[in-house]
């Protein structure tokens, strides 16, 4: 089929689901996909204004982990890493110029001493910033104090800024902000009346964003600033989880009003000690425990992991199939947000004679180069591997080429030319050079030679070795790989600039299957094994439940959906990817995190219209009359506490069977294997839920023969 009959065949059935699925024209490829992590202030701006929207992260100081801090250098590397919001601090010379500088004194981040108010900008700018947050020992660097003026223009249409220390200096601020042309990306704050708010505010054009700091000891400005000065957001601070200004009855009173809530996680006060430093060991405890609270904004001394663990939360792009390969003893994950891939994997190793990693892929036909920048990598061994990788099938023993990132040891080019090859008994079958996190690799592959590359900057390249003949099928899969090296803990590792690109490229289409306007074909129900409501259904309820409530041999639940598939999509379409996307809406009874399973329904069964989440004793599937499922697992994904996060599972193959007619649909079903004995159940949108955009979703990006 040409591309332009493909075209009109895509725009001819597009109408027919409305909104709600929609086939998409990739292009040149699904394998053409190409990511950055830029963003616009537009951008910002419209997801600031969307309370539902993404979480948003603040760098606190900038990057000063690695620069120091409120640096211009610093700051760079904080919007490099896909921040929304950069906090800054702000001072006032003797001579009347803002600069940026957190204490008042300049001992502790400077090779200077006395009071900013005291010295001139000249005086200033002769001193030498510390790195990090300096102090006496820490070294001195070429970095100068910057200017509030040299900051804006430097994060001009790039990020949104938090003003701090600076409501004092506010009108002088905005003078600032008018001259370089950021008056929409300065946030100012403070935890002044409404009156005074809302005076200031109407006074300048356009109207200042502003953010209402609010603790227990001033919660009595919230009415007032809802229905007056109406604040973008509130930035909430609390020591104690019992303080009423994290209470629900505060919470949802902002977030009624469409407002985001901001907390800082920066230290124990901030936030009921829910921090950083507990976030690096349990996600869950620190920026997930914020999230359920209700943060939509969080500010943090550790952005890289922060966005890490929030991209984590969010499904794939369509056309990438996520899968663990190999005997890990840990489940692998993965998500897509803001341009950058983020891996969660295990695995002994991408070596020996059988791999174990996780992998986020396509499969391609023919000669074909993948690109890809190694933003982040968890030091959990030396040997720890994350890169681009071309291999013959998803099986532990193939044949494979690979360029990874690893923590000590340098880049390496890897190949395993034979099927089962032991790479630990033989040598010659990798190269490495100097090199880390922050550099591009890409590996290219010209019939059955593969050449493996690396570069700092994504545009000159050095070549890793040889080129190597490794003979392999034309069908291939290509895509992000990653091991921790180390089989007992997981590590993250982050991509972006991903870049797919075949020498013979074919057109794709996506359909996104949601129950709505449009589409009706889903369906879903969960079935509980305790005898008190084993005959019930739940089919009309708003949420499925899977994972045991009680922790208990008789109380599993297992959750069945289904998607009929349109005749819109060929019976002969190959699929490239399918994705099965549920969002978690909450927990009950327990917070454990849970293994689910995914496995094929082999019978037929009926959604029903039980309403409940236990369910009602109408007609409609329920536990004594469930369907046979398939034995094996398909996909499985470790299911955390923190709602409204999305879990996305590989179904590719099943979809291609239902496709093809070489099975029946009658959809899959998740369910816990083995069941864990602690308290819990998981609560997921289902297609009855009141926000269409959180409903199950099946994702199908297919090309023609």
């Amino acid at each position: 089929m040409s591309l332009v009959s493909l075209r009109r065949y895509i725009v001819g059935r597009t109408g027919i689901y409305g909104l709600v699925l929609a086939l998409i024209l990739t292009g040149v490829v699904a394998i053409g996909t190409r990511t950055t992590a830029a963003k616009s202030v537009g951008e910002l701006l419209d997801r600031l204004q969307d309370p539902d929207g993404p979480v948003m992260v603040v760098s606190h100081k900038g990057d000063w982990r690695n620069y120091p801090e409120n640096s211009l250098p610093g700051i760079q590397a904080a919007i490099d890493m896909g921040v929304d919001i950069v906090e800054i601090d702000i001072q006032r010379t003797s001579d009347g110029v803002l600069v940026l500088m957190h204490d008042s004194s300049l001992d502790r981040t400077t090779n200077g001493t006395g009071n900013v108010s005291g010295k001139t900008l000249a005086q200033i700018k002769a001193l030498k910033l510390r790195e990090g947050q300096g102090g006496g020992g820490a070294v001195l660097t070429n970095e100068t104090v910057p200017t509030l003026a040299e900051a804006m223009n430097l994060m001009k249409g790039k990020v949104l800024v938090n003003l701090d220390k600076g409501w004092d200096l506010r009108d002088q601020i905005w003078d600032v902000l008018v001259s370089t042309g950021t008056e929409n990306q300065g946030i100012f704050k403070s935890n002044a009346p409404n009156s005074t708010v809302d005076a200031w505010l109407d006074s300048k054009s356009p109207r200042p964003l502003y953010a209402a700091v609010v603790q227990d000891s001033d919660i009595g400005i919230v009415d007032g600033l809802l229905t007056g000065a109406q604040p973008d957001m509130y930035e909430l601070i609390f020591d104690s989880e019992s303080d009423a200004v994290i209470a629900p009855a505060n919470v949802n009173k902002i977030s009624n009003a469409n407002k985001r809530i901001w907390i800082n996680t920066l230290w124990a006060s901030l936030a009921a000690n829910h921090t950083d430093a507990g976030s690096l060991i349990d996600p869950e405890s620190g920026w997930g425990w914020v999230i359920n609270k209700g943060a939509t904004i969080i500010q943090t001394d550790y952005s890289r992991e922060l966005i890490n663990y929030l991209n984590l939360r969010e499904p794939l792009l369509a056309g990438w199939a996520p899968r663990d390969v190999g005997a890990v003893a840990l489940t692998g994950s993965s998500g897509y947000r803001d341009g950058q891939f983020t891996l969660s994997a295990a695995g002994y190793d991408i070596w020996t004679a059988a791999d174990e990693f996780h992998y986020v892929y396509q499969p391609v036909e023919g000669d074909v180069t993948i690109v890809a920048r190694v933003l982040h990598q968890d030091a959990t061994n030396g040997w720890a591997k994350a890169g681009v990788m071309i291999r013959e099938t998803l099986d532990a023993d193939s044949k494979f080429a690979d360029v990874v990132v690893t923590p000590s040891n340098g880049i390496s080019f890897q190949r395993r030319v034979s099927t089962g090859q032991n790479l630990s008994n033989t040598t010659g079958y990798y190269d490495s050079v100097p090199g880390g996190v922050s550099e591009f690799v890409k590996l290219v592959r010209s019939g059955d030679t593969f050449t493996g590359y690396k570069s700092a900057d994504g545009v000159s390249w050095t070549q890793i070795g040889s080129p190597v003949a490794l003979p392999m099928n034309s069908a291939v899969y290509v895509g992000l790989a990653a091991t921790s090296h180390n089989a007992a803990a997981l590590g993250i590792s982050t991509f972006d600039r991903v870049a797919i690109e075949a020498a013979s490229p074919y057109e794709t289409a996506t359909v996104s299957l949601r129950q709505g306007a449009g589409y009706s074909e889903a369906a879903d129900a969960h079935i509980l094994e305790y005898s008190t409501y084993s005959g019930r259904n739940t089919g009309g309820h708003e949420l499925f439940e899977a994972t045991t409530y009680r922790g208990t041999a008789e109380d599993e639940k297992h959750a069945l959906l289904r998607f009929g598939l349109p005749a819109s999509i060929p019976s002969d379409a190959i699929v490239t990817s399918a994705q099965l996307r549920i969002k978690l809406i909450g927990t009950r009874n327990g917070m454990a995190g849970k293994t689910v399973n995914l496995r094929e329904v082999l019978e037929a069964w009926e959604e029903g219209t039980g309403t409940g989440i236990d369910g009602e004793a109408v007609s409609g599937v329920s536990w004594n009359n469930r369907p046979a499922y398939g034995s094996v697992s398909l996909d499985k994904r470790t299911i955390h506490n923190v709602r409204n996060g999305w879990y996305t599972f590989n179904v590719t193959d099943l979809v291609q069977a239902w496709l093809g007619g070489g099975k029946a649909n009658y959809g899959v079903v998740l369910l816990e294997d083995p069941v864990v004995l602690s308290p819990g159940a998981k609560d997921f949108a289902s297609s009855e839920y009141s926000d269409e955009e959180s409903r199950p979703s099946l994702v199908i990006t297919y090309r023609l023969p």
